[in-house]
């Protein structure tokens, strides 16, 4: 007898050929539901979650003030009220299903203050509590619905919108490299600030702040600009087939594209395979590590590059003669937080396969840590294959046609790729709307814009280290500074001053 979830599944997912070898194995544990109704912290349907995406280093990541992970591993889904916390060697980068990103550098932390479904009464708040951050805000159905919090301050943003975020001389100060930002300086007032303009607020008098229409330079400003090289060069191998799904614009849709090939199956709808997915020995639960998070009980985090949404959504298929594929469903992938359970999402698996074994009874806590907080969870880790891409296991051709439930069908190939950045072009200031081509002025360092409204970052040359910033961003960040306090005017405008400016202040 099929459950219920097995029922509304096999209507979004047509079972394979009888030809196909092995047995329906979806596994549902209620464990993990059951564990977090006794708690009285059960998930909240619609419950919304966030990839950490990039992990360089030692990174820390906790929720209500219990350590769930270090070092913390990518492809871990955050959920509401996680704080990410980057040692002297560590960085991060938190992907956001609208497209989003938010980046922070070494002796640096955030938190995710809300994850709410964005229809207006909700939305999210990230809190950058220390450090540097960058946060690239896609533009959303309504104007603000992304903030970003630090001290009493709230930037909101209209358009695609990038911005910087330096807390290492409190009580900061804001650059906005693209787009346009709108602050909330707690009783100080509001000033609204353009692509290519920053602004220093006082510790001493927050009344009064050094807006300029420059940015200073800092030596993270290249790492930024590296990891986005590396996601818009992911982008450029983009398929009708992850292009045709309703939450198309997260960006982990890009990494099955550069990993793998996506198949249009008649019958089954999509149906992707890394390209190493055809060697007998290949599990797609067979690298990564079961972690513990008191809301939800175990959770996978996959050890593969690409390892996020085929783990959190859709099933995997064991296709004869051709091997696995994951097929996402049809319409959208839904992720299993938006429900009370933690789903294994195995279909039907070759002859003999073992489906995973969701561990049982929770992790028992560590020692305490000075400061009274708790250690983190021990991870259960699964090692039966190496990650994908990597040495000893025999790839699939690629390009080349493949049977899959007894049809002949091609891979995808890539729709027109997008531009991608020109490491040659000089360094320029630009200031330039998004839709619209950037509009160049000469010297400094700056951001270009594009026809497409999307982010493209200037190398920089040779760029003078800020406050609080290490000379190479392989070097760790200093530890925060007290800082002295900004005065007003100096080639920008201050609030209720005369200086120059071309800001405004409410």
């Amino acid at each position: 007898m099929k459950t219920a979830f097995q029922q509304q599944e096999s209507k979004r997912f047509p079972a394979p050929a009888l030809g196909l070898a092995g047995l329906a194995l979806v596994v549902v544990s209620l464990a993990p539901w059951l564990a977090a109704q006794d708690s009285g912290r059960a998930p909240a349907p619609g419950a919304r979650a966030e990839r950490l995406s990039n992990v360089d280093g030692r990174v820390q990541i906790s929720q209500g003030g219990q350590m769930l992970a270090d070092p913390a591993l990518v492809n871990t889904p955050l959920f509401e009220g996680t704080q990410v916390v980057t040692m002297e060697d560590g960085r991060a980068e938190v992907q956001f299903e609208e497209g989003s990103i938010a980046r922070i550098t070494p002796n640096s932390s955030l938190t995710l203050s809300l994850l709410r479904p964005d229809d207006g009464a909700g939305g999210t708040e990230i809190t950058m509590n220390s450090g540097l951050g960058y946060f690239e805000v896609q533009a959303g159905s309504q104007s603000g619905h992304i903030q970003v919090h630090f001290g009493d301050n709230t930037v909101t943003t209209s358009g695609f919108t990038v911005l910087r975020v330096d807390l290492d001389n409190p009580p900061g100060e804001l650059a906005v490299f693209s787009g346009n930002a709108h602050l909330e300086s707690g009783s100080a007032g509001s000033i609204d600030l353009h692509g290519g303009e920053s602004v220093a607020l006082n510790a001493s008098n927050p009344s009064q702040y050094n807006l300029a229409e420059t940015i200073e330079p800092d030596s993270w400003d290249q790492w930024n600009s590296d990891r986005d090289q590396a996601l818009n060069a992911e982008e450029a191998s983009r398929t009708e087939a992850t292009q045709s799904f309703s939450n198309n614009a997260n960006p982990a849709w890009s990494d099955l594209d550069a990993n793998g090939n996506w198949y249009d199956v008649p019958g089954q709808g999509y149906v992707w395979s890394p390209y190493d997915a055809s060697n007998p020995g290949w599990d797609p639960y067979g690298n990564g590590d079961w972690m513990y998070n008191p809301a939800f009980g175990y959770q996978w985090i996959s050890g593969d590059s690409w390892g996020y949404l085929p783990f959190s959504c859709g099933l995997w298929n064991f296709y004869s003669g051709f091997g696995w594929g994951w097929a996402p469903g049809v319409g959208a992938c839904n992720p299993w937080w938006g429900g009370p359970v933690y789903v294994v999402n195995i279909g039907f698996g070759p002859p003999g396969y073992l489906p995973p074994r969701l561990p049982r009874r929770p992790p028992v806590h560590t020692p305490q840590r000075p400061g009274g907080r708790n250690g983190p969870y021990p991870l259960i880790a699964v090692n039966k294959r190496p990650p994908s891409g990597g040495a000893g296991m025999l790839a699939r051709q690629r390009n080349v046609s493949a049977t899959i439930n007894g049809h002949v069908v091609m891979p995808l190939r890539p729709l027109s790729p997008r531009a991608v950045y020109d490491h040659s072009a000089s360094p320029i200031v630009t200031r330039a709307m998004p839709g619209a081509a950037g509009v160049r002025a000469p010297g400094g360092f700056g951001y270009t814009g594009s026809a497409s409204g999307s982010y493209r970052p200037a190398a920089p040359s040779a760029p003078k280290p800020s406050s609080g910033s290490s000379p190479h961003p392989s070097a760790p960040r200093a530890a925060p500074a007290p800082a002295p306090s900004h005065a007003s005017g100096g080639g920008g405008g201050s609030h209720g001053g005369g200086g120059g400016g071309g800001g405004s202040h409410h």
